[in-house]
């Protein structure tokens, strides 16, 4: 009677799990083909029965303790309530494999059939859920197991716990002898009742020292005989220079970012041979050589105190930036870096009243550099001084 319970569960899985291959395989539109769908990978007929003899060896697996569960089971409620529910779980089975069938169906492929490669997946998933009950089993049959036969896991005595890695590289480096042995050590010498262990040097600190001498000869090898290494002052030297390298990459990316509200009037010769070489390279053709125009010429005298759009530096170069469209003078900033128009402006800075006799007459109004701010931290006079003619006749 208990083999019937058993094995009724049992049929109509492992008849469910042969009718699937035949399901894939019997409408296939080609009987010499090795595999049907696609998919990440192919999947051949040998690989589907190969997953189907496993789902029906894990099914007879789980079948088998359920039979010996039930046998042992009766000395507690809770493996009879296991029992049941490995009874719901023999019930599901066939539902799931169900399932996979009616998953078969949604994916039928062309000739109508179900793929290999779908039914894989179908079949790995009943395995994985075969494989989790047997896994359950196995656990709860092992608690049956001690509670029928009574057997207690001994509990291994404690070994007392050693030393950590880290007193052992502490002992290694220092050889403190333990606080028992310091007698042994004592030394004779005694000052105010404080007496000296005679300790050896701690290998830490032999170790360094002899670093030390090690790094002392390979330096002096290097540096002085071989001179694979610089010596100090060449190093020095070195250092220094790109040091001096460094600020000048860093004043020429300032320069990049100068404008018309932080631009300064500048008298060092290099800048202003550079703003001359800007000058002669594109102001010539409309200002002439010097900047003092002509009267033929297109641009106006920058050598005099008269200017059309303001003189001074910031306005000079905002002219230069900007321009002046509507009278032909273009906008440089597209072809003059920052810091060179800045150059250009303190070279046209520079000719003031270098005009020959050639120049062109002056334009625009005289330009005067705004009159310095009056000190407002000055002290005001004294309003209760006496006038000096008005004491002398007092005193008179």
């Amino acid at each position: 009677m208990r083999f019937e319970r058993i094995l009724r569960p049992l049929l109509p899985t492992v008849l469910l799990l042969i009718t699937g291959p035949l399901l894939a395989q019997t409408p296939a539109p080609d009987p010499n083909a090795t595999s049907v769908g696609g998919g990440l990978f192919e999947v051949s007929n040998g690989l589907i029965y190969a997953m189907l003899a496993l789902a029906i060896m894990q099914t007879i697996f789980i079948v088998s303790l359920s039979g010996v569960m039930r046998t042992m089971g009766g000395v507690g409620a809770w493996a009879r309530r296991y029992v049941r529910n490995a009874g719901k779980i023999g019930v599901l089975l066939p539902l799931l494999l169900l399932a996979s069938d009616a998953n078969a169906q949604t994916y039928k492929g062309d000739g109508g059939v179900i793929s290999n490669y779908h039914l894989f997946w179908a079949l790995l998933a009943v395995n994985m859920v075969l494989l989790t009950v047997m896994i359950a089993q196995l656990i709860i049959l092992k608690g049956l197991t001690k509670a029928v036969t009574g057997v207690k896991e001994e509990v291994e005595a404690s070994e007392p716990e050693g030393p950590t890695w880290v007193d052992t590289l502490l002992q290694r480096l220092t050889r403190r002898p333990a606080v028992e042995k310091e007698q042994d050590l004592l030394m004779h010498h005694e000052y105010d009742g404080i007496r000296e262990l005679d300790n050896v040097l701690p290998p830490w600190w032999l170790w360094l020292f002899y670093g030390t001498i090690l790094w002392g000869v390979v330096y002096l090898v290097n540096v002085h005989m071989l001179g694979v290494w610089p010596k100090q002052e060449a190093e020095y030297v070195a250092k220094m220079q790109e040091a001096k390298e460094e600020v000048a990459a860093f004043v020429a990316l300032q320069g990049s970012v100068v404008d018309e509200t932080n631009v300064t009037a500048s008298t060092d010769a290099a800048t202003i041979n550079s703003g001359e070489a800007i000058f002669s390279q594109y102001c010539v053709a409309c200002h002439n050589a010097g900047a003092q125009g002509s009267e033929t010429s297109v641009g106006p005298n920058l050598t005099d105190a008269y200017w059309i759009h303001g003189g001074g530096v910031k306005n000079i170069f905002k002219t230069i930036k900007y321009g002046v469209p509507e009278k032909g003078m273009i906008s440089w900033k597209s072809q003059l870096k920052p810091n060179e128009i800045a150059a250009l402006t303190s070279y046209i800075l520079s000719r003031e009243g270098k005009g020959d006799a050639a120049q062109k007459a002056p334009q625009g109004d005289l330009w005067q550099e705004a009159a310095a701010p009056v000190d407002s931290t000055a002290a005001p006079a004294d309003s209760l001084a006496v006038p000096a003619d008005t004491a002398r006749l007092a005193t008179n």
